[in-house]
């Protein structure tokens, strides 16, 4: 299946200053597979980035970016059985995340993986971390550059 990033899908209305959404990892993260809920956490004031963050305190948390709008011409193909465990028919039912690294020995930069995208069925907030089938025309370090990506 082939999923396209919106362009506004990104700039979510909501009504408060943050949003929590309960996310179910059946297999869990690359890395982490024993992760299986995780929360879906935005606040209009941080957007575009969001955390992808466990309940418990001190738990393990993650800066994440729905990259419609702002990687431009990123799409993802994604298997079969990827599209089966997420149950989902089409586009338009997912949301697609990236996770992002802030190097500590490179201040100022910012790189998002967009070889391994979380991706979420929006009905049913099951997720999976995927390695996508096109990932050959994408890089796991792709450089954001603040300046010109609609950061």
């Amino acid at each position: 299946m082939k999923l396209q990033a919106g362009e506004d899908s990104n700039n979510p209305e909501i009504g408060q200053t943050e949003t929590r959404n309960q996310i179910s990892l059946p297999q869990g993260l690359f890395g982490f597979p024993e992760i299986r809920s995780m929360d879906l956490v935005y606040d209009q004031e941080e957007l575009p980035f969001m955390w992808l963050r466990e309940e418990q305190k001190d738990g393990l948390a993650f800066i994440v970016l729905e990259p419609g709008g702002i990687i431009p011409n990123y799409s993802v193909e994604i298997a079969d059985g990827d599209v089966e465990i997420l149950g989902v028919t089409g586009p338009e039912d997912t949301m697609i995340v990236n996770i992002v690294t802030l190097p500590a020995d490179q201040s100022g930069r910012i790189f998002l993986n967009l070889v391994g995208p979380i991706i979420v069925n929006r009905s049913t907030l099951v997720a999976k971390q995927c390695i996508i089938n096109n990932h050959e025309e994408f890089s796991a370090r792709h450089l954001l550059d603040v300046g010109s990506e609609g950061l």
